[in-house]
C-alpha cells in the first residue's frame, strides 16, 4: 500500500479499537509497520487472544469422526453470530474475513469472531490476492468478484459456515460428492458450485433436511442468507424477526430479545473446581439468568467425567428449582432437559429405576415445560427422549401416567408428526409406557393407535421411524378393539414396511412382534399376509428375511413366532404347507438344534402343520376304499 492508503486503511482500522461486545475479540492496539516481504507499508492490528480453539478445528473434528453437528449447536451459533453482525452492521462495519479459523471459541464455551478486513484492504486487489489464498476466499460471498463489499457479505459468509457445519457427517458427504478421496476440499467444491450455479443449494439443503433431519426452518433460513443476489438477501436485523431466529437469541441470551441482562457473576463462573463448587455458585444467584447460562453451559460440557455423572442426587435438586425460577428461559429450559437426559441414559446403563431422576417432581416440572414451550422444536425433541428413557421405570411411566404424559406426548406427535426425530422418541416413549394398564386405557381413549399408524403412514422409507412405530403399535394392539377393515390396512403397511426394510435386524424383529400380535387377535390379518396383492408378498417377503438374516437367531425366533401364530388357524394351514412352509421349518430346526427357544416353537409350528397332512391323509384312505 502507498502511504494514502495505509492512512486511509488505519482511519478504518481504528473504529475496531472502540468495539466492545461479547463475540467480538478485543483489539489491544494498532500500528503501521514495514513489510520487508513485500517492500510497503502495512496495518497491523493486535488481539487479545483467550481462546480455547476455533470453529474451523471443531468442523475438522467432526468431519474426522463423520459426526453430525446437532442443530442446538448450530443454532445457539446462529443466535450469537446475528446478535454480533446486527452490532456490526448498526454501526456501518463490516467483518469482511469471516470464515471458520476467525471464529474463535473462548473458554466459557461461546464464540468471538476475529481478523477483520478493513474495506480498503479489500479494494486492494493485488494485496488482497496476496494475502488471501484460494481456500480461504471459500466462504467469501460471489460479489467479491464485482468488488461489492456491504453487509449483506458478512450474512453470506455466516450461511456458507453454517452449512459447512451441516455437512460433516457421511451421509452429507455422500449427498454431494459420493465420498471423493480428497476430503478436505469436498466443501470448496460445493461453494464453488454453488456460486457457479445458485440452484445447486436447494437440493443440498431438501437432502441435509430428509435424510440428517435438520429442521426446515433452518435450511430455509441457510438458503435466504447464501442468496447470490445480494440485493436479495436477508439482513442481520430481518433475520432477527424470524420465530427461528428469535429461538437461536434466546438460547444464546441475545440482549436482542428484549431480556433484561444482570451483571451478576458472569465472569465468576468457577472453571475448573469441582461440581460442588459449581453447584455453590449456581445457588448463590439461583434467580439470575446471567449466572446460570454459564454454569449450565460448562456443567454439559462436564456431563461427560464419571463424578458428575455420579453426583445426580446432588445436582438434580438445584435443576429443579431452576426450572421452577425461571419457566420463560427457553436456554436455562434446553440446557437442564439436555443434562437431565444425560444423567436418565447414564441411570439405564446402570439398570438403575429409582432415585430423585424418577420422581413426581422431576416429571411434573419436565411435563410443564413441554407444554409451555411446545413452539420449541428442539427442546421438544430432548424432552421426549427423556419421557422415553425415564418411562422404562415401571413406577415413573405410572407418574408419568398420572400427570397426563400421554396426552403431552401425542399432542407433540400431531404436531410434528412430520418430524421423524420427533416421532422415534415419542413412539419409543408411548410403547414403553402402555405396559401399564392404567395407560394403556389412557392411550386408547386419546387415540393414540390412529396416530401411531399415521406417524408409520408418513415414514414408511425411514427404518429407525418404521422400528420405533412398530413398537408401539404392538404395545398399543394388545388393548385395542379394531375393525376388520383397520386390522387389513394395519397389516398391508406392515408388510410394505417389512419389504422396504427387510435388511434391517431391529425393524424386521419389531414388524414381526406386531404382525404376531394382530395375528392373535384376527384370522384376516394371517389370510392377509398369505394372500399376495399387486405389491407385496406377506409370505414371500418373511421367508426372504429368513436367509438374509439366518444367522441371528433373535430375528429367526421372531420369524417362527409369525408361522406359530399362524397355524393357530386351520384354514391357513393348508395355504402354509403348499408354500411348503414346513420344509423351512425343518431347516431352521437342523441350523438352530441347539437353540432351545426357537426348537420349541418351531417344533410347535409343525406339530399344527402335520396334523392337517395327517387329515389329507385319512380323506386319501377313504376316497380310495
Amino acid at each position: 500500500m502507498d502511504e494514502a492508503m495505509v492512512n486511509k486503511a488505519l482511519r478504518e482500522a481504528m473504529i475496531l479499537l472502540e468495539l466492545k461486545h461479547p463475540n467480538i475479540c478485543k483489539y489491544k492496539e494498532i500500528f503501521v509497520g514495514w513489510n520487508k516481504e513485500d517492500a510497503a507499508l502495512s496495518v497491523c492490528m493486535v488481539i487479545e487472544y483467550s481462546s480455547v480453539g476455533d470453529l474451523a478445528f471443531i468442523i475438522r473434528d467432526k468431519r474426522r469422526r463423520m459426526e453430525k453437528v446437532r442443530e442446538m449447536v448450530i443454532k445457539n451459533f446462529l443466535g450469537q453470530m446475528v446478535d454480533v453482525l446486527v452490532f456490526l452492521h448498526s454501526k456501518n462495519v463490516i467483518h469482511g474475513n469471516l470464515k471458520p479459523t476467525n471464529i474463535l471459541l473462548m473458554q466459557d464455551l461461546s464464540f468471538a469472531i476475529s481478523d477483520f478486513i478493513v474495506p480498503t484492504f479489500i479494494k486492494d486487489e493485488v494485496k488482497f490476492k496476496i494475502r488471501m489464498k484460494d481456500d480461504e476466499k471459500t466462504w467469501m460471498a460471489p460479489e467479491l468478484a464485482e468488488g461489492k463489499v456491504n453487509s449483506k457479505y458478512d450474512i453470506w459468509s455466516t450461511g456458507c459456515i453454517i452449512l459447512e457445519m451441516m455437512m460433516c457427517s457421511k451421509i452429507s458427504v455422500e449427498i454431494y460428492f459420493q465420498l471423493l478421496s480428497q476430503k478436505e476440499k469436498e466443501f470448496k467444491q460445493v461453494v464453488q458450485a454453488i456460486k457457479i450455479d445458485g440452484k445447486q443449494l436447494e437440493p443440498i439443503l431438501e437432502e441435509l433436511h430428509t435424510k440428517l433431519k435438520y429442521t426446515s426452518n433452518l435450511c430455509d433460513l441457510v438458503q435466504r442468507m447464501m442468496e447470490q443476489n445480494d440485493e436479495k438477501r436477508i439482513s442481520a436485523v430481518e433475520m432477527v424477526e424470524l420465530q427461528y431466529v428469535k429461538e437461536a437469541l434466546i438460547i444464546c441470551n441475545s440482549s436482542l430479545t428484549g431480556r433484561k441482562r444482570s451483571p451478576v457473576g458472569l465472569m465468576n463462573v468457577p472453571y475448573g473446581a469441582d461440581i460442588d463448587k459449581l453447584l455453590v455458585y449456581m445457588q448463590s444467584g439461583i434467580d439470575v439468568e446471567e449466572v446460570q447460562i454459564p454454569a449450565l453451559k460448562y456443567m454439559v460440557y462436564l456431563m461427560y467425567e464419571a463424578e458428575v455423572l455420579m453426583a445426580s442426587a446432588r445436582i438434580i435438586p438445584v435443576l429443579i428449582t431452576l426450572l421452577n425460577c425461571h419457566p420463560k428461559c427457553l436456554e436455562i429450559q434446553a440446557y437442564v432437559c439436555q443434562i437431565l437426559l444425560k444423567f436418565a441414559i447414564k441411570a439405564t446403563e446402570l439398570s438403575v429405576e429409582d432415585g430423585i431422576l424418577f420422581s413426581e417432581a422431576v416429571i411434573n416440572i419436565v411435563l410443564s415445560v413441554m407444554e409451555s414451550q411446545r413452539k420449541c422444536v428442539d427442546l421438544q425433541v430432548v424432552i421426549c427422549k427423556l419421557l422415553m428413557v425415564l418411562s422404562g421405570s415401571e413406577a415413573a411411566g405410572k407418574l408419568i401416567g398420572q400427570a397426563n404424559g400421554i396426552q403431552s406426548i401425542l399432542m407433540t406427535l400431531r404436531m410434528y408428526i412430520d418430524y421423524s426425530h420427533i416421532c422415534i422418541p415419542c413412539c419409543g416413549a408411548i410403547w414403553s409406557l402402555v405396559t401399564n394398564k392404567g395407560n394403556a386405557r389412557t392411550a386408547q381413549l386419546e387415540g393414540a393407535l390412529e396416530t401411531v399408524w399415521q406417524v408409520l403412514e408418513n415414514h414408511l422409507q425411514n427404518g429407525d421411524v418404521v422400528k420405533s412405530a412398530c413398537s408401539a403399535l404392538w404395545a398399543l394392539s394388545l388393548e385395542e378393539t379394531l375393525s376388520d377393515a383397520q386390522f387389513e390396512d394395519i397389516t398391508l403397511l406392515l408388510i410394505q414396511a417389512f419389504d422396504l426394510h427387510i435388511r434391517k435386524e431391529n425393524s424386521v424383529k419389531n414388524i414381526c412382534l406386531t404382525l404376531s400380535s394382530l395375528i392373535r387377535m384376527s384370522e384376516l390379518v394371517a389370510f392377509r399376509i398369505l394372500v399376495p396383492d399387486m405389491q407385496h408378498d406377506g409370505l414371500k417377503v418373511i421367508k426372504e428375511s429368513y436367509y438374509i438374516h439366518q444367522t441371528d437367531a433373535k430375528v429367526v425366533q421372531t420369524i417362527c413366532m409369525v408361522f406359530l401364530d399362524m397355524v393357530q388357524y386351520e384354514d391357513v394351514l393348508p395355504d402354509l404347507i403348499s408354500q411348503k412352509v414346513d420344509k423351512l421349518l425343518n431347516e431352521i430346526k437342523i441350523k438352530f438344534a441347539s437353540n432351545e427357544d426357537i426348537v420349541t416353537v418351531v417344533n410347535s409350528t409343525l406339530l399344527k402343520l402335520q396334523t392337517i397332512d395327517g387329515k389329507s391323509e385319512n380323506e386319501g384312505s377313504k376316497t380310495s376304499v
